[in-house]
């Protein structure tokens, strides 16, 4: 699911129009994604992209406490990025929760702190919030910042 949803963002970041389902299901399969990862991917980004926004999670303030589940699938250098993330104004609350429900629905895969920069990224984008994105692609494709952490 990740490889789609990082393919989709450098394919499209900069489209004003992204092809219909159908014919994006097509593009990814001849990319070489298997159909049952572009289906769970693809539901997954809508979802994600058409939920309004959540009044309640615009109010929050304060520390979130972690699930044990996330606990488990997520190292602690996972959870400091994405509170590193929050406190620097990048991630707020809603987004902090895609991030999450993103890097939970990645399966078995190992989840590392680049990840979260990612999914926090492909999550601001679809989300709209682009004064925010432009600071973490930064971070991510400029090799200079990697070692600032």
């Amino acid at each position: 699911m990740f490889e789609i949803l990082v393919y989709l963002y450098e394919s499209y970041r900069s489209a004003h129009l992204a092809p219909d389902r159908a014919s994006l299901e097509r593009r990814l399969f001849a990319a070489g994604f298997e159909e049952k990862d572009i289906g769970y991917a693809l539901d997954w980004f809508a979802r994600m992209a058409g939920a309004p926004a959540h009044p309640r999670l615009a109010e929050l303030r304060g520390t979130r406490h972690w699930a044990p589940e996330e606990q488990r699938r997520l190292s602690a250098a996972c959870l400091e990025e994405m509170e590193a993330l929050e406190r620097g104004g990048v991630l707020d609350a809603e987004a902090r929760e895609w991030v999450v429900s993103g890097l939970m629905a990645l399966g078995g895969e190992d989840v590392d702190a680049e990840q979260v920069r990612w999914m926090s990224l492909i999550v601001l984008w679809s989300r709209g919030h682009i004064e925010h994105f432009t600071l973490l692609e930064d971070l991510l494709l400029d090799e200079r910042h990697r070692y600032l952490h």
